[in-house]
């Protein structure tokens, strides 16, 4: 499924520093993270995760971000692509 979120940036440097290690080490096999943005002052980031379900998407980003950030989660239909 595809889960979209919406990151209500709090801490620019921290978000990103988070965000980097993570990526760095590797995402667990079972989700992707094929599109993720931000605005020019990193105070609003947008992504499209690819998972088994928000919950899991969830507990994976909030661990990650959650400190620097308030988010919302919520599935996504898209068209043309299969997850």
């Amino acid at each position: 499924m595809f889960v979209g979120v919406i990151h209500h940036i709090n801490d620019p440097e921290g978000f990103q520093a988070a965000e980097d290690k993570a990526i760095e080490q590797g995402l667990p096999p079972n989700v992707s993270l094929p599109i993720h943005a931000a605005t020019p002052d990193h105070r609003t980031g947008i992504c499209i995760w690819q998972g088994e379900s928000v919950d899991a998407v969830r507990d994976l980003d909030e661990s990650v971000v959650g400190p620097f950030s308030d988010n919302e989660y919520f599935e996504l239909e898209v068209e043309g692509l299969t997850p």
